[in-house]
């Protein structure tokens, strides 16, 4: 209500900004106080209270509940087809989402470093000086500061145990996420179809984006407030009145990446994209020009004091060139090698490609259809894109005709950068930066464009009724809804079973062993035990790919570890190296942990007769060891850091 006066907005608009500037209040308040070095559960309750209370009482003050009310009043009055078929649809994604159980983040490994790091902040009251990580002590990170200090903020509100509050923050992000495409659509020119965008995106079509939402990640929190800058950002420049909306989308764009940057990358580029495909159609060049820099200007400048203040590292070092890993031997990746868990060549079948162009197109195109592409799709998906973009341009009513360009311009844009990274570099990571990170978008711009086509054909039944495309488009909507309400699910499989197993590892972990141990897992997880038992797992911590000084230590780690599960008879050197105390060994669960890095190929068998472990617990879902006469030395102590709760 701060941002727009009665009637100035529309209700999906107005709901997508309760969710992403809500986000960007709480987000930013812990940031403020966290650079201040005063966060904790008295100051950060109190400051957001502050905000919301000044926010709010601007509001009212300004132009009262009544006049809000009445403008929502009379909004679903001119429109009760459209507007409330689409308020239904969120009312049944959002109570659908609440099958999502939190025991799904058992499945993946970054859940728990993400979360693990904001109760680091919370516990130190800022970015720590030092993290326990890797059984050692590094430098923090602070790419995702902003992500950080929100979770701290939680934290004090809703508890730091992880389950639970990684469940209610992905619902949140989750139902955000979909306002924010309703909305999207809405301001991109859908009057009619908007609706149907976050029921097949997130819903019914597989891809990216529906698989990610099965688990809370940092990237899921980054494209809920993008998708929300975007939509307010693509608003101010098709309006261009007033500067208020610029400068809320950079403050969205902002805390998007301060929460994952890759998102808030690839939709800034979007609005760049939106901006050149509407100077082909309006005349007012210099006002789209100029609110598109002050959006730049605001989320660069926001970006980059919350980084350059909060102290740590930001850790994209090994973005600089391949040659930031000069270090390693020239045949060796080793940022293939740390996912792996052994030595890895340096892929040289496609030249100086790390992946070839045609794959790459290939690649681009998959992903756009949502399956392998023949040789005939290949060439003739991106002509019909084309071809598309170019009658609607033409043809399409005025608030389309932009959106076939820009699905089009940020395509290209996407596959120019996959491209360059795939030549620049010549590691796992970044190279393969274009299909793991950007292609994820191609479905969405892809029904983009198949909306927007159908948004002008289901126009032209107003010429046998005027009412007709609201009310068959509400009915569209009403039934793709009831079936996303109904078939929707975790696109992952085996998650309940492996949720139980999981949780009584952690738990068996939690009431059995001191809070001092240090613990070798064969599994290479992220941040689970530090989260869920406050114990050191010296296979765990966050992944220094693109930090090759950190990276040397990590992988001269986990190659003694995969060595050590290997045979571990010969590798007595190993635990003492580390300070084992004990070893566990765990059968057919992950632990929010990676896939096949030391797993592969362990033998529980082997380790009963290794004179130097003795068997202290057994059962269907791991054996543990304890190291006989483990090394003594100077080991950190988990008490000495932040964000480490054990109490046994």
């Amino acid at each position: 209500m701060a941002l727009h006066r009665p009637g100035q907005a529309g209700i999906p608009t107005r709901l997508a900004l309760c969710f992403g500037l809500g986000y960007a209040a709480a987000a930013l308040t812990g940031v403020v106080l966290e650079i201040l070095h005063v966060l904790n559960v008295f100051t950060y309750v109190g400051l957001l209270a502050a905000v919301t209370g000044l926010l709010w009482g601007y509001a009212i003050r300004r132009d009262g509940l009544r006049d809000h009310a009445a403008a929502l009043r009379d909004e679903l009055a001119a429109e009760p087809w459209l507007t409330g078929s689409g308020l239904a649809a969120m009312l049944l994604f959002a109570l659908m989402r609440l099958r999502f159980s939190p025991l799904l983040n058992f499945s993946m490994f970054g859940p728990w470093r993400y979360w693990q790091d904001g109760i680091e902040i919370a516990d130190a009251g800022r970015v720590p000086h030092q993290t326990l990580q890797w059984g050692a002590t590094y430098t923090p990170t602070v790419s995702k500061v902003i992500l950080n200090s929100y979770q701290a903020g939680m934290s004090y509100l809703i508890g730091a145990s992880p389950l639970p509050a990684m469940g209610a923050l992905l619902w949140l992000v989750a139902v955000g996420l979909a306002c924010g495409l309703w909305a999207l659509g809405r301001e991109l020119g859908l009057r009619y179809t908007a609706a149907l965008l976050p029921l097949l995106v997130l819903v019914l079509v597989d891809n990216e984006l529906h698989r990610d939402l099965d688990v809370y990640t940092a990237e899921n929190t980054g494209r809920m407030a993008a998708v929300c800058g975007l939509m307010l950002g693509v608003r101010a420049l098709r309006r261009r009145s007033g500067w208020a909306e610029p400068v809320a989308s950079g403050v969205l764009f902002a805390v998007a990446a301060g929460s994952h940057g890759i998102p808030a990358f690839v939709l800034m580029l979007g609005l760049a994209c939106y901006a050149a495909a509407l100077l082909l159609v309006v005349g007012e060049r210099r006002a789209v020009v100029l609110r598109g820099l002050a959006i730049v200007g605001v989320a660069v400048l926001i970006w980059g004091a919350s980084l350059g203040l909060s102290g740590g590292d930001v850790g994209f070092q090994g973005a600089g060139g391949s040659s930031r890993y000069s270090s390693f031997p020239p045949n060796v990746d080793p940022t293939a090698s740390l996912f792996t868990g052994h030595v890895v060549d340096r892929a040289t079948a496609d030249g100086p490609w790390y992946i070839a162009p045609a794959s790459l197109t290939r690649g681009l195109v998959a992903s756009a259809i949502t399956r392998p592409a023949s040789d005939l799709e290949l060439w003739a998906v991106p002509l019909l894109a084309i071809a598309i973009a170019l009658v609607m341009l033409f043809r399409f009513r005025d608030e389309l005709r932009p959106l076939g360009v820009f699905v089009v311009l940020l395509a290209a844009l996407l596959l120019g950068i996959a491209l360059l990274f795939s030549y620049r570099y010549s590691t796992y990571i970044p190279g393969t930066f274009g299909p793991h990170r950007l292609y994820d978008y191609m479905c969405l711009l892809a029904l983009l464009l198949v909306l927007g086509c159908l948004e002008q054909a289901v126009g032209l039944l107003s010429r046998l009724r005027a009412g007709l495309p609201a009310i068959v488009c509400a009915v569209a909507v009403l039934a793709t809804a009831a079936t996303a309400a109904y078939a929707g699910a975790p696109a992952r499989h085996g998650w309940q079973q492996n949720g139980q197993r999981a949780e009584h590892v952690t738990s068996w972990v939690d009431a059995n062993l001191p809070c001092s141990s240090r613990l070798l897992v064969d599994r290479l997880t992220l941040g689970t035990f530090a989260a869920e038992t406050g114990r050191v797992s010296v296979a765990e911590g966050m992944g220094p790919y693109l930090r090759p000084s950190e990276l040397h230590t990590v992988l001269d780690l986990v190659l003694g570890a995969h060595g050590f599960f290997q045979d571990p008879s010969a590798h007595r050197e190993f635990l003492q190296k580390q300070m084992i105390d004990y070893v566990l060994v765990l059968r057919n669960v992950r632990v929010g942990s990676m896939v096949n890095t030391l797993e592969q190929g362990v033998d529980p068998a082997s380790f009963h007769s290794v004179p130097f472990l003795r068997l202290v617990h057994s059962d269907d879902t791991m054996d543990v060891y304890q190291v006989v006469d483990p090394a003594r030395g100077p080991a950190p102590s988990p008490k000495n850091y932040a964000g480490f709760d054990c109490r046994t």
